[in-house]
């Protein structure tokens, strides 16, 4: 008689009858709505809050749709097939920072934006998906033990690109590189006598920091603490966006029946601001809903990473989402006078062409990680 278990078929090898092309085709159902349904709501916003523009709004889409294909694709893909690419990619991302601080795009004040003509992205916006993924590729590129020099060099490599986009100058956006970069480094392991030593270096840094800042940097930063210091600068700023989000209550004055998002108080409504547009005109109720779709996103990311097979894969989903909530937290700060001005944009919901694709590959690489039992 056979010891076999008759469940160990159905366990280790799944019924035909089982298979779902819904769930192939997607990896994750739920993560996929959720990404469609902020999608749309955040074009709906940016219809809303750009003086219903459509011609912005169709130029949205065109960025959100080339994203959902490129993310479906780089989904199916193996982690163990792009790894040495990612590692590699550092430094195109370093390349195109350089590049683009020797040759702007021609009508921008600041060096930020590459023109090829028929489009125009943001180097800055790329490497902060580069950089971490690069991180993890090379602190992963084999089984040995991750030495002091790696740590070393990986810092190393997130400094270097935070400064190259701090001279463009955007203070705002090099804050986030660097931090994308410090991410995967700690959650790899980073050991606390280095951490303390980086403090350190960093607290004797900083008047040299201060000094070099620009001087509307160091406005925003003054505001922050006073906002009659720019009464009609950054400080006016602040002051309309808390009275928007404040005059919405708790169910909002209604889609496009805002008073300070439709009359042009609140500045960039349409991008850095667009968090202080959902809570006028949709209240308390709105904003705990979007935060409800934000925490299924970011709860299936983790769900995701910690079930991944190798720890390329776990560290990769756990940088990337750690980054994610990163943004909402800094926008969200920002918008409501926690934090000072620093320019970030809501993810998946302000309007950016780069910065949409950048997330949407982020979550390809992330959704190539799952596995069918997941």
């Amino acid at each position: 008689m056979s010891n076999r278990n008759p469940l160990d078929y159905s366990i280790n090898k799944p019924l035909v009858s089982s298979y779902n092309p819904f769930r192939y085709l997607f990896k994750d159902i739920t993560l996929f709505l959720a990404l469609i349904s902020i999608l749309i709501f955040g074009l709906a916003m940016l219809y809303s809050s750009s003086g219903q523009s459509i011609s912005m709004v169709m130029r949205q889409s065109i960025y959100v749709f080339a994203g959902l294909i490129m993310m479906f694709f780089i989904s199916h893909l193996k982690p163990d097939s792009y790894k040495n690419i990612l590692m590699h990619s550092y430094w195109i991302g370093l390349l195109l920072l350089v590049y683009v601080l020797l040759n702007p795009a021609e009508g921008y004040s600041t060096s930020r934006w590459i023109d090829l003509g028929f489009f125009q992205f943001q180097p800055s916006e790329i490497i902060r998906l580069i950089l971490p993924l690069s991180i993890v590729a090379y602190l992963h590129r084999n089984e040995l033990t991750i030495r002091l020099e790696d740590w070393v060099y990986t810092t190393l490599a997130a400094l270097i690109c935070a400064f190259l986009v701090f001279e463009q100058p955007d203070l705002g956006t090099s804050i986030i590189v660097f931090t994308s970069g410090i991410i995967p480094i700690y959650l790899a392991g980073l050991p606390y006598k280095v951490i303390v030593a980086y403090i350190g270096m960093l607290a004797i840094a900083s008047p040299f920091i201060w000094s070099s800042l620009l001087d509307y940097q160091k406005q925003r930063v003054l505001t922050y603490f006073d906002t009659n210091v720019d009464p009609l600068g950054d400080g006016w700023n602040i002051t309309q966006s808390q009275t928007a989000i404040g005059s919405g209550g708790y169910f909002g004055k209604g889609y496009l029946e805002g008073t300070q998002s439709q009359l042009n108080f609140i500045p960039e409504s349409h991008s850095d601001f667009i968090f202080s547009v959902i809570g006028e005109e949709f209240g308390l109720v709105g904003i705990t809903c979007l935060f409800v779709i934000y925490g299924i996103i970011i709860w299936r990311i983790f769900s995701i990473g910690l079930s991944a097979q190798s720890p390329f894969e776990r560290l990769a989903c756990c940088s990337l989402g750690f980054i994610f909530l990163l943004f909402i937290l800094i926008n969200v700060s920002m918008v409501v006078g926690i934090i000072p001005v620093v320019g970030v944009p809501l993810p998946l919901i302000s309007q950016g062409g780069t910065s949409i694709v950048v997330h949407l590959l982020a979550f390809g690489v992330i959704l190539s990680a799952k596995r069918p039992q997941q």
